[in-house]
């Protein structure tokens, strides 16, 4: 799995939690853990930070984000952890500065790791929730949070949210690529569906199809999730089901799941990241 992790540090209370985090997956998993402060050396209290993780500590200057990004690749780190504030005390939508830029521009997974407020328990997950549109990104995320799943004991959830097209929504599909059922018949990959609805998941027996090829990536892993078809918006669906249910992971890939993309994240991971009430994964799959 994750052989090499680095997180980012400014050594306030916030980032512990995200620390604390990255410290106890890397025990789990046997990765390496490398603890990254951007600016002035701090001295003795990163060093004891370090010391109680067994962890690297490395001191760089220079602007946060770019520190982060550039230690990830110098080191061939496969994750990077930040906490959803802190860093900077700056907030932006729901993220702190650093990890909303961190989110748009990394090159590896990315934990972000709720912060505000602060988890109950920051050790080893046991829920996990994962979502999928059955497109080749986001059976990645499904991949990924299987492997994560069997490698910490957890059982992992996967939702496929459908969402029933609008009138409105019908009208326009018409007019844009002719008849709506030869289109939703058609291979989805045909330039003609608009970008928008090419993997929009409209029934529930569109979402059991999807569910199943998932629980067979799952199986080939020696893993067997419980999958969920559910009405709604993809980004809305997890979110409430995660606040609902008491999970502690969402995984999701940082395209696909709705095709359109903002910056760098499609729209339903960029939602999720800001508006998650748990730690999110982005599974760097652009």
């Amino acid at each position: 799995m994750y052989k090499k992790i680095v997180v980012g540090t400014d050594l306030s209370d916030t980032a512990r939690i995200a620390t604390d985090r990255a410290a106890a997956l890397a025990k789990s998993l046997g990765s390496e853990l490398i603890i990254v402060h951007a600016g002035s050396d701090p001295g003795k209290p990163l060093e004891d930070l370090a010391e109680s993780y067994g962890a690297t500590a490395v001191v760089e200057s220079g602007n946060p984000v770019d520190v982060l990004i550039d230690e990830v690749e110098s080191r061939g780190a496969d994750l990077l952890v930040v906490g959803s504030v802190g860093m900077t005390g700056a907030k932006r939508f729901m993220l702190g500065n650093v990890s909303n830029k961190v989110s748009h521009q990394a090159k590896s997974d990315l934990l972000i790791v709720k912060t505000d407020p602060p988890p109950s328990d920051t050790g080893p997950y046991k829920k996990i929730l994962v979502g999928t549109d059955g497109s080749r990104t986001a059976m990645k995320a499904v991949e990924t949070a299987t492997e994560l799943s069997k490698e910490l004991g957890a059982t992992p959830v996967i939702v496929c949210a459908y969402e029933p097209l609008s009138r409105s929504e019908e009208e326009r599909l018409r007019r844009a690529s002719g008849d709506i059922l030869v289109q939703w018949s058609a291979d989805r990959s045909a330039e003609s569906v608009p970008e928008e609805f090419r993997w929009r998941i409209v029934e529930a027996t569109h979402a059991r199809d999807v569910l199943e090829r998932a629980e067979d990536r799952a199986s080939e892993k020696g893993v067997t999730p419980e999958v969920r078809a559910v009405e709604g918006p993809p980004a809305e669906v997890l979110i409430d089901t995660a606040a609902a249910e008491g999970f502690e992971l969402i995984v999701i890939g940082s395209v696909g799941m709705s095709g359109a993309k903002r910056f760098m994240l499609g729209n339903v991971p960029h939602r999720v990241s800001h508006h998650s009430p748990v730690d999110v994964l982005i599974l760097r799959t652009a």
